[in-house]
C-alpha cells in the first residue's frame, strides 16, 4: 500500500512539472513585450561584430614633389594604419555571455527549448528506471509477473519504434545556431524520437491519472 501511495506521488510530480514545462514552452515567449527583438538583441550581443573589410593599405608615395600631396598621402596612410589597428582591437573583445544580457525571466526564456529537452531526457531516464526497477520488484513478489514484465518491456520497445517511424531529420530553424550538430541527420532524429516519447508518455501517465480518478469515483 505504502509503495502503491508512493508511486501515486511520484506520478503526480511528474504529471505537473511536464505541465508546467509545456505551457512555459508557449506560454513565456507571450510574458515579454517583443519575443523577437529579445533573441534579436541576445544574438547581437554574444555573436562575434561583422567586420567590415579594412581598405587596402596606401603606401608612401615616394615619386611625390608636391608638399600639400605628401601630407594628404602620409595622412591616408596613418588613417588605414588607425583602421586596421581598431579593427585588431575590435576582434578581440571578449564576448557578453546571454546571462549578462537578460534578466533571469529572459534568460529562461532564451533556453526555454534546453529546458524543455532537459525535462525530456529526464521523463526517459525516469521511465526506463521505472520499466526496469518496478517489474523487477512485481518479479520477486510474484514470480508469475514475468508475463507482466515481458508485457511491459514489449510495450517499451513498441514505444520507442512508434516515435522512431515518426521522428524526421529535417534541420531545425534556430537563430544565431552555426554548429554542425543541425545538420546531422542522426542526431535530429534522435533528438525528434526523444519528443515523441516524452509526448506519449505524458498522454499515458495523464491518462492514468483520470482514468484513476474517475473509477474511484464510481466506485
Amino acid at each position: 500500500m505504502a509503495f502503491a501511495k508512493l508511486t501515486r506521488i511520484i506520478l503526480f510530480v511528474v504529471a505537473g512539472i511536464s505541465i508546467l514545462v509545456i505551457l512555459f514552452f508557449y506560454i513565456g515567449p507571450k510574458s515579454v513585450s517583443d519575443y523577437d527583438a529579445l533573441v534579436e538583441r541576445v544574438d547581437n550581443a554574444v555573436s562575434s561584430p561583422d567586420i567590415a573589410p579594412v581598405a587596402p593599405m596606401p603606401v608612401i608615395d615616394t615619386t611625390l614633389t608636391d608638399s600639400l600631396a605628401i601630407a594628404e598621402n602620409l595622412a591616408d596612410v596613418q588613417r588605414a594604419e588607425e583602421e586596421r589597428m581598431n579593427a585588431h582591437v575590435v576582434g578581440e573583445q571578449e564576448l557578453p555571455t546571454v546571462r549578462e544580457v537578460t534578466t533571469g525571466w529572459e534568460y529562461l526564456i532564451y533556453f526555454r527549448t534546453d529546458i524543455a529537452l532537459i525535462w525530456a531526457y529526464i521523463l526517459v531516464f525516469i521511465t526506463m528506471i521505472a520499466a526496469i526497477v518496478f517489474p523487477l520488484i512485481a518479479v520477486f513478489s510474484n514470480p508469475k509477473a514475468l508475463v507482466r514484465l515481458l508485457l511491459v518491456l514489449a510495450g517499451a520497445a513498441v514505444l520507442v519504434v512508434i516515435s522512431y517511424l515518426l521522428s524526421q531529420d529535417t534541420p531545425i530553424q534556430i537563430t544565431g545556431y552555426t554548429g554542425t550538430e543541425n545538420s546531422d541527420p542522426g542526431t535530429l532524429r534522435m533528438i525528434d524520437t526523444v519528443l515523441f516519447i516524452t509526448y506519449m508518455l505524458f498522454g499515458l501517465a495523464l491518462g492514468s491519472i483520470l482514468y484513476a480518478i474517475i473509477s474511484r469515483a464510481f466506485k
